[in-house]
């Protein structure tokens, strides 16, 4: 049984991330993302993965493995919702032209692959990096004595107030997305990942019942891992910015320099924030790790709804695929497979809930 087999070894770590009418979750050798049909079926499409952490063992290294986990969970993301958007909604002809293009740039990797998640970069750094950082330039103008800036990039202050637009601005981003239909959707799915990730990782058997009581909030959230990031570029931006030297005369060129600078400091201020998160995760009854993780399962309250039966089935049926995988003790092929379920009860039939730990 390879349920045995799993239990016998140290239980992977796996995470996930909702998406539109399903969940995805990634285990060390399995990504699987789950989809409720419009006709109440459950359709699971799942292959092996190779981290790129397995190619590159560099990519371990403490800092190097944050950064490689953000780039990879980008990956992983806008394949989950590609294949999620098309499953949702089979009729939408251009949903299926979009996933079918995603699947050809897939397949032959290149710039095609990248182009969406460099897009989506741009757009998340122009809106969470620019606007603040230039409105914090702009307040220092504002409040100019002389002609002389009242804030500059050399000052603390700078970065603090820096922050805390992003803080807000970011937080009001997801109240304003929060109040659309489909986003409290996901939301719900979102929530429905993290009780089953509860239920895994109490070693409890995968079933409803047993993650219908669990919380929904959970310390490995990525919402927890943004305001740590955010907290994190504070600190990193009032080190770092103080010590490059002036390169134009005019103000507004120059704050625009420094925000280019900003750029190539995202990977390894992610990479601090997933070791602070690690650290987290495998202290949470430390009383200091409980006040450094409290703001973001805060925050997690506005990034997931509490989900029914119906998003709980989903979330533990790609769990359950992940699980399948990790407990399978000879390689299998890499392609990926989709498999559609009538029921819960049909992923019952085929994947059973996993007894607990001895």
């Amino acid at each position: 049984m390879f349920a045995a087999t799993l239990f016998s070894t140290v239980r992977p770590v796996i995470g996930g991330q909702a998406v539109i009418e399903g969940v995805m979750m990634r285990s060390p050798r399995s990504f699987a993302v789950a989809v409720r049909t419009p006709d109440g079926g459950i359709t699971v499409r799942e292959e092996a993965w190779l981290s790129f952490a397995e190619r590159w063992p560099i990519l371990r290294l403490p800092i190097l493995r944050g950064a490689n986990m953000l780039v990879e969970s980008m990956v992983n993301g806008m394949q989950a919702l590609n294949f999620s958007a098309t499953t949702a909604f089979p009729d939408d002809e251009s949903l299926k032209a979009e996933a079918d293009k995603a699947n050809r740039a897939r397949k032959g990797g290149g710039l095609a692959l990248w182009i969406p998640i460099l897009l989506s970069l741009g757009f998340a750094f122009a809106l969470f990096k620019g606007v603040p950082h230039f409105a914090t330039w702009g307040l220092g103008q504002l409040l100019a004595v002389d002609g002389r800036a009242a804030l500059s990039a050399r000052d603390p202050l700078f970065h603090l107030i820096d922050g805390v637009v992003k803080l807000l601005l970011f937080v009001g981003y997801i109240i304003i997305i929060s109040r659309m239909p489909d986003i409290r959707r996901v939301f719900m799915y979102h929530g429905a990942e993290h009780k089953s990730v509860h239920v895994w990782e109490a070693s409890e058997p995968l079933d409803v019942d047993h993650a219908r009581p669990k919380t929904t909030a959970h310390p490995r959230c990525g919402t927890s891992l943004l305001l740590l990031a955010i907290v994190t570029s504070v600190i990193v931006f009032t080190v770092v910015l103080p010590l490059v030297p002036v390169v134009f005369e005019q103000s507004a060129a120059q704050t625009a320099f420094l925000l280019v600078l900003k750029l190539p400091l995202l990977l390894p201020i992610a990479g601090v924030a997933y070791e602070a998160q690690r650290l987290a995760a495998r202290h949470p009854g430390n009383p200091l790790v409980r006040a450094l993780i409290a703001p973001g399962m805060v925050l997690q309250r506005l990034t997931t709804r509490e989900p029914g039966d119906p998003e709980l089935e989903v979330a533990l049926a790609a769990l359950r695929k992940t699980v399948w995988r990790e407990g399978l003790s000879t390689a299998v092929a890499r392609e990926a497979t989709v498999e559609t379920f009538a029921n819960f009860a049909a992923v019952d039939a085929q994947l059973p809930p996993l007894p607990a730990a001895a």
